[in-house]
């Protein structure tokens, strides 16, 4: 993230959003502000795990 001012402004919109993709499920989450990101256009990078059953 690039403004944790901007994310905090945002925070229920941000949320409802997160609950409407995700359901019920909520996995870890960590938020860290950085000076900037390599796409420059860029706000928010997202890194995710996924364990997929066989």
């Amino acid at each position: 993230m690039t403004s944790i001012d901007e994310y905090l402004a945002s925070a229920k919109e941000i949320g409802a959003a997160w609950r409407e993709i995700m359901g019920r499920h909520y996995p870890a989450m960590a938020l860290v502000e950085v000076v900037r990101l390599v796409e420059r256009e860029a706000k928010v990078e997202i890194e995710a795990t996924a364990v997929v059953p066989e």
